[in-house]
């Protein structure tokens, strides 16, 4: 069977509730961080694209054509810290742990007409690392579908603006066959999270426990629980 999975980070502190309208430049889990969020520069929703698509990344790293031992498959930009812009780690850590240069041994550095909207201490950095060409992801991932490293690609351009969106990647050749129109839901409004204005303190265990019921309900196995 086939279930529908969603990137979840349970991981990360909550806000507080005074302090819910602040964005925060650590949202995600280092190997999943898309480049601006590395780059403290303004983000959007691309940012999930990015995540999804490292997720995707591992999900064909999965296939025996690829990756044939399972002790060799690892996340795809598993990043040692994301220093110097981050505040993480120092001057000695080595620069091929470092999260960028990672990315951009897979990604190849970015075109300059890709970081014109970078500023400051982001700017200089672009501009100070050394070039690197772009990495097959078919020679990666031999086994994957080409249509599925097309979705890939499309998912993990440096470039926020050039990034597929959420419709972009449902109307992508590869998803067309599993793709079920009939049950997709658009949400008009935005989701409310009141809990988390009225509880003083919220802990993992709470927001998995909630997180599972919501999939219940969605799948009309169950009503959410009140508590």
């Amino acid at each position: 069977s086939c279930y529908p999975l969603s990137g979840v980070d349970v991981g990360r502190p909550l806000p507080q509730p005074r302090l819910r309208r602040q964005l925060t430049k650590h949202v995600v889990t280092r190997w999943y961080r898309a480049p601006e969020l590395i780059l403290l520069q303004p983000y959007t929703s691309a940012v999930d694209i990015w995540s999804l698509g490292c997720i995707f990344a591992e999900l064909l790293s999965m296939q025996e054509e690829s990756v044939p031992a399972f002790e060799d498959r690892r996340p795809l930009f598993p990043g040692g810290s994301c220093y110097p812009l981050s505040g993480e780690g120092g001057a000695g850590n080595d620069e091929r742990l470092d999260q960028l240069s990672v990315i951009f041994d897979v990604i190849g550095t970015p075109r300059p007409e890709d970081t014109v909207g970078a500023a400051g201490s982001a700017k200089e950095f672009l501009d100070s690392i050394r070039p690197n060409p772009v990495c097959r992801l078919e020679e990666m991932y031999p086994g994957a579908d080409p249509d599925a490293v097309s979705l890939l690609k499309s998912m993990l351009q440096f470039n926020p603006a050039r990034r597929c969106t959420v419709d972009e990647a449902l109307e992508h050749r590869f998803l067309q066959k599993v793709r079920r129109r009939a049950v997709e839901r658009n949400i008009e409004d935005p989701i409310e999270m009141d809990f988390l204005e009225t509880v003083e303190k919220i802990d993992t265990l709470e927001i998995k426990r909630r997180a599972y019921n919501e999939v219940l309900w969605y799948q009309g196995r169950g009503p959410l629980r009140a508590t």
